[in-house]
């Protein structure tokens, strides 16, 4: 599966400004939807995947969605932004092609980048650096947002 990103407009169908319910039901039609085992209480725009992908959707108080989060998915789910894949690329050539592109914030040695001119940011937890090990290659979660998010 394949999911290019379009900030700050969305992804697919999933558009930032419309209204979460309708946004939630989105969520529930893409392909390996898992809902909450019994018992289980996710928040309100959260939904998880079988490839372990999970999108996270953030919303005003008018509940518009004002933001959309993907966490990376294992398997064969690809994430990209302007044909480079967010996911599948190691942080630092994510970095390096974004830079060719547009002016990068990029904050804690390389655990957040931003790309404020297109609304999008990318995160992970520790640098290759940090970790000493595997983890650190890769970003984690990118999130994309409506202008004046976080603001």
């Amino acid at each position: 599966m394949l999911i290019d990103l379009d900030p700050p407009r969305g992804f697919g169908d999933l558009a930032i400004g419309m209204p979460i319910e309708e946004a939630e039901q989105i969520l529930r039609e893409i392909p390996g939807f898992m809902p909450p085992r019994v018992g289980e209480v996710r928040n309100k725009g959260f939904a998880h995947y079988d490839s372990e992908l999970s999108i996270s959707l953030g919303f005003d108080s008018r509940g518009a969605v004002n933001a959309i989060e993907l966490f990376r998915p294992g398997g064969d789910v690809q994430v990209t932004f302007r044909g480079l894949s967010l996911f599948g690329e190691p942080a630092d050539v994510v970095i390096a092609r974004l830079a060719e592109m547009f002016p990068l914030e990029i904050e804690d040695e390389g655990l957040n980048v931003t790309a404020p001119d297109v609304f999008i940011g990318l995160w992970r937890s520790v640098t290759p650096e940090d970790s000493g090990g595997e983890e650190g290659h890769f970003f984690e979660s990118v999130l994309i947002a409506a202008p004046g998010y976080g603001a």
